[in-house]
């Protein structure tokens, strides 16, 4: 038994679905940079030493794009009849912090 999946066709109800909202579905790549976590207390600025930003990479979906925020989805479903919208693993990335994104797109079926 094989783990991999089809890709959805244009014909998947859930991709129709997800068509219907106005600039959602795009698959992106983000490169970003992430600030280092504060710290939990009180620091002697003469010990204070910065150090090095963690450059991250996020894939998903991407469900906002403007000058100040990126937001991806790592998942969507549709719920009900009425098609509502559900995400999940949704995060948000300061347009500021962006190095690159890159559209990605799907193989083209055999």
């Amino acid at each position: 038994m094989s783990l991999e999946q089809p890709a959805p066709s244009d014909e998947d109800p859930i991709m129709l679905s997800l068509s219907k909202h106005a600039r959602f579905g795009r698959r992106v790549e983000i490169e970003w940079i992430q600030p280092r976590e504060p710290y939990g207390g009180w620091v002697s600025y003469e010990a204070f030493q910065p150090e090095e930003v963690q450059t991250c990479l996020s894939i998903g979906r991407l469900i906002h794009d403007d000058d100040c925020i990126k937001v991806l989805a790592g998942s969507a479903m549709v719920v009900g009849d009425e098609e509502r919208l559900m995400l999940s693993g949704v995060i948000e990335i300061p347009a500021r912090c962006v190095v690159r994104i890159v559209r990605l797109e799907e193989a083209p079926k055999c």
